[in-house]
């Protein structure tokens, strides 16, 4: 089975980078695994004609499953300029294939965690995207404030950080930050491309206050992570289609977990969506 997939994922990634860049990619892969980085040390490796920059083996190949091999976040190959906003970039996977889909993408990013921030703006500087690519430190909600951003302190760059500290209720000892928010209308001034959101829980915040400000209509294509979350965030997912829907978009869902681990239960869960027109 594992033979299998390993399989499967190299032609993926062969679509995506070439055969050779993939090979070289598998090759520093196995070295990282052999040599995985030592705690507080980046390790990096080849991507296409990038280089990514990570501080844990097990994270970084999550991140690259999800959204390389996988593709959580579909984007159609392109030479166009498009205009691109990646909210909760974390270390920068995302926008990692922003770039090999579309070299020339114009991207604001919103990172609000520092550590992940940190590597995040690493891989910007080791690639040459700075005059690309903007990075901004808010959370992005409803209205400007500030708020704590909670983060397992085992994982400090995890994308699983939030303004909601739901993670005090599996008993994992937590870092915080007092984060700016701000929301995401006041850098929409014309056509984007591409929005992509996995905020943790905010999601239906900057989407209302999109159609709020009537932003909403200047976006071509949305890709988001829908997280339903007992005791915090417990609106159901029909509310956040409609919205879209009425919008003037297209929907597609795509779960996360088999229905048996939903039906019948109160549980934690995430959908990708998306939405296009």
């Amino acid at each position: 089975m594992r033979f299998f997939r390993f399989i499967g994922y190299f032609s993926r990634l062969r679509a995506l980078i070439g055969f050779k860049a993939t090979c070289i990619f598998a090759l520093a892969h196995i070295g990282n695994k052999i040599s995985p980085p030592r705690k507080g040390k980046l390790a990096r490796i080849p991507v296409g004609p990038y280089v990514f920059y990570f501080p844990s083996l097990a994270y970084f190949e999550g991140l690259f499953t999800e959204i390389f091999l996988k593709e959580a976040y579909y984007l159609e190959p392109t030479q166009k300029p498009i205009q691109v906003i990646d909210c909760g970039a974390n270390i920068g996977v995302s926008l990692l294939y922003i770039k090999i889909r579309a070299p020339r993408a114009q991207v604001i990013c919103f990172e609000p965690n520092p550590p992940a921030r940190a590597v995040l703006e690493k891989n910007i500087e080791a690639n040459n995207w700075g005059k690309e690519v903007q990075v901004f430190t808010y959370a992005l909600g409803k209205e400007k404030g500030t708020m704590n951003f909670y983060v397992d302190e085992r994982e400090v760059t995890s994308s699983g950080g939030s303004i909601a500290h739901y993670l005090k209720n599996k008993n994992r000892k937590l870092d915080s930050y007092a984060v700016e928010v701000d929301t995401l209308s006041h850098y929409i001034d014309g056509p984007v491309d591409f929005l992509k959101m996995d905020i943790e829980g905010s999601e239906f915040d900057v989407l209302e206050e999109l159609v709020s400000q009537q932003t909403l209509r200047h976006i071509a294509a949305i890709q988001l992570e829908y997280h339903y979350m007992p005791g915090f965030f417990t609106r159901p997912l029909s509310e956040i289609l409609v919205l879209l829907e009425s919008g003037g978009f297209n929907t597609f869902i795509e779960s996360n977990i088999p229905p048996h681990a939903i039906v019948g239960y109160d549980t934690q869960h995430t959908y990708m969506i998306f939405a296009w027109r």
